[in-house]
């Protein structure tokens, strides 16, 4: 009996080598994969008053009403979590209104901005958040897949586009962003990117998401070239 019991107490010590071996070699692995490369610091530095014009278009910055604001809990929460944020309200010459939002982050490595989207902030503030889901946004040379809303507090409607991009390209939230963090992260890249948010009040959605669509491909002709993909992806 007792040297039925002796064999795989012999055999113990090479078991645990072998498992030791196998968790540093992983140890090991996951530390030269870890990204270290910051492509912001490789890029043109982001100033977001300055990226974005005051007049471009049709559009101009609209300062006679009072300024976008966040709930201060949420605001707290956003400057944490990005580098830098901007929002504005503009007006073109039919009056019509668009209240742009942009949040930048200079390591979307990580997953914490997720938390982060507008559907969260919104309900924090005390709207109605309603999903209508993901649909094609038309620009001056090519397409880009935003997020679009719909949210509501005491019956004033205001939907809401928004895309979230990673370096210089557009991603959804969930699974799509996911991806492109893996895709960059294997390539030892630590990118920046943005939430982009713009939002109309009206009831008629179709109307204003066309409205938001075409105040995008302003915007976009109006950012420097270079600056383009970092906000609309590339083509």
């Amino acid at each position: 009996m007792a040297l039925a019991f002796e064999q795989p107490r012999k055999n113990l010590p090479a078991a645990i080598i072998v498992a030791a071996c196998l968790m540093l070699g992983g140890l090991l692995a996951s530390e030269w994969m870890k990204p270290r490369r910051v492509m912001a610091d490789e890029l043109a530095p982001i100033v977001l008053p300055q990226l974005i014009p005051v007049r471009f278009g049709d559009w101009r910055l609209d300062e006679s009403g009072p300024p976008v604001v966040f709930d201060p809990t949420v605001e707290a929460t956003l400057k944490q979590v990005y580098s830098q944020t901007l929002n504005r309200t503009y007006v073109n010459a039919k009056g019509q209104v668009i209240m742009l939002a942009l949040a930048y982050g200079k390591n979307q490595n990580s997953w914490s901005t997720a938390a982060h989207r507008p559907e969260f902030c919104y309900r924090a503030q005390g709207f109605v958040v309603t999903e209508r889901g993901a649909a094609k946004v038309q620009l001056d040379d090519h397409q880009i897949t935003a997020m679009h809303l719909v949210a509501d507090r005491s019956g004033l409607v205001e939907p809401i586009s928004y895309w979230v991009t990673l370096h210089d390209t557009t991603a959804l939230p969930g699974a799509s962003r996911k991806l492109q963090q893996i895709r960059f992260g294997l390539q030892g890249m630590i990118v920046d990117g943005f939430l982009v948010r713009m939002s109309s009040f009206g009831a008629n959605e179709a109307e204003q998401f066309k409205l938001q669509e075409s105040f995008a491909r302003d915007l976009e002709k109006a950012v420097p070239a270079n600056m383009r993909p970092r906000l609309f992806g590339n083509k």
